[in-house]
């Protein structure tokens, strides 16, 4: 594939996806991976894209350090933490088995839980909001995929309100919750009133609950909370959580894997 095809590929998936992943597009394209970094870097250089570790966002997104406090658009946290969600996903994919019915919330770490699942299965089914966890796992036949149905939200591409309802129908074996800030005395916290609903609909149905959370979630509390921290069954996180932090998850009765 000549550079130029290569250019318009990486601007194509970036406008679909909102990122590209170095390890993806290697895959993909079939080259090196320094072959792939100096594309990004051209491309940065052309005002085309905005490098980040582990890939790329659009241009127009900012850099993680840029953005103030508050809501982190799904785009900016798309490009935080690559290389601790990925190994978190791939620690938390172990703990499932083939034929499951397995949730899936929204964000950044939900989209990288969703694409183990799709590349790792052969037969399961995923209950889910998010339409992206959707297209991703749609790739994958064998993968039987449910979408709540609801508003469309169009920051998290996620559907939500009342319609949700059908969760309460439907048994789930493991929800993969993801979380902005998880503390042994406050519990489970998230930033977006729309999605809180289904989160917690998806916890109430669950015969387990795992937490997904890169270390820098842990003494953070967002505004509302999904859940108390003991109805949580597991903790999925990686090695950057202080030994402090570790003790008290620990103490507080939780099951903490660190990948």
């Amino acid at each position: 594939m000549l550079a130029k095809q290569r250019y318009t590929k990486i601007l194509e998936l970036l406008d679909k996806d909102g990122i590209v992943h170095t390890a993806e597009l290697v895959k993909l394209m079939g080259v090196s991976s320094e072959t792939i970094r100096k594309d990004l870097e051209y491309l940065d250089s052309q005002g085309r894209l905005s490098r980040v570790h582990g890939g790329a966002v659009p241009a127009d997104s900012g850099k993680p350090a840029d953005i103030p406090g508050g809501y982190i658009s799904l785009q900016i946290r798309n490009s935080q933490n690559l290389e601790q969600k990925a190994a978190i996903t791939a620690k938390a994919a172990g703990l499932v088995s083939e034929g499951q019915v397995i949730a899936l919330d929204y964000g950044s770490t939900s989209q990288m839980m969703a694409l183990v699942l799709k590349e790792r299965f052969r037969s399961l089914t995923v209950v889910t909001n998010s339409i992206q966890n959707a297209l991703m796992l749609a790739e994958n036949p064998g993968i039987t995929i449910i979408l709540t149905g609801g508003i469309l939200n169009r920051d998290e591409y996620t559907l939500v309100n009342e319609f949700s309802s059908t969760l309460e129908s439907i048994h789930i074996d493991i929800m993969f919750m993801t979380v902005t800030g998880i503390d042994p005395v406050i519990g489970c916290t998230d930033q977006r009133l729309s999605e809180i609903r289904i989160q917690n609909q998806m916890h109430r149905s669950a015969t387990r609950t795992i937490v997904l959370a890169d270390s820098t979630k842990f003494g953070k509390a967002s505004l509302l909370k999904i859940c108390p921290f003991e109805e949580v069954d597991t903790i999925v996180t990686d090695s950057g959580i202080s030994p402090q932090m570790e003790s008290r998850i620990r103490g507080a009765g939780a099951k903490l894997i660190i990948a």
